[in-house]
């Protein structure tokens, strides 16, 4: 059971951390742009992150759903399901094409080819992914996720060890960054939003790829 539990929460989290997370944009905008407050606001999105997380795939175990239709025609009204419906599919369509033209940028920035290049190559794997079976694409996502963690550490290692900074002039500088809203709370709340609509349809089946109860909880 430990080892089914840690794949699903490291696809998991494959599925929340998105092309402006893991480029640091979304950071930098939703929160760094508020200054030391907006370290409060990361946390709060973790918790929040947490404890959704852990409804949603408790959801999909409970119920042993393979969409999440079959969650929410349990627990909504039919007209809220068809709206809800409606809004993750297209949500889903609006955030691939954000993804693509992420990917193709990328690639631009770092290799200098061109962004379509770029663009068809990530909707290939996409392509390619979406063949695979289930139990596959969870692995394909959970890879992601220690490689994502060994970067981070290494990065903040590189940052802070052996070096001094005087964190009021960063502060300062960091509230010179456009917020994407103009309230830290706000921005917590709306950031969390766009993880939800992003994890919630993946978060539903893969609770309910999970037999016990107790496992998709942890």
């Amino acid at each position: 059971m430990k080892k089914e539990y840690v794949t699903i929460a490291l696809a998991y989290v494959g599925i929340i951390v998105g092309a402006g997370l893991s480029s640091g944009q979304d950071i930098l905008q939703y929160f760094l742009s508020f200054g030391k407050i907006g370290i409060l606001g990361v946390i709060l999105l973790g918790v929040l992150n947490v404890v959704f997380g852990k409804i949603m795939l408790t959801f999909g175990s409970y119920y042993q759903s393979n969409s999440h239709d079959e969650v929410f025609s349990k627990i909504s009204h039919p007209i809220i399901n068809k709206i809800i419906d409606f809004t993750l599919i297209s949500g889903s369509f609006i955030m691939g094409f954000v993804m693509v033209a992420g990917a193709g940028s990328n690639i631009h920035q770092q290799f200098g080819l061109p962004s379509w290049a770029g663009a068809l190559i990530c909707t290939m794997l996409i392509v390619a992914v979406a063949f695979l079976n289930f139990e596959k694409i969870i692995k394909v996502l959970g890879v992601f996720t220690p490689v994502i963690i060994a970067i981070i550490i290494l990065v903040t290692a590189y940052t802070f060890i052996g070096k001094k900074y005087d964190f009021y002039q960063l502060d300062t500088v960091a509230k010179t960054i456009k917020p994407a809203v103009s309230n830290i709370w706000v921005s917590v709340i709306n950031y969390y939003s766009l993880c939800a609509i992003t994890a919630v349809s993946m978060a539903f089946v893969l609770g309910g790829s999970v037999v016990r109860i107790t496992a998709a909880r942890k």
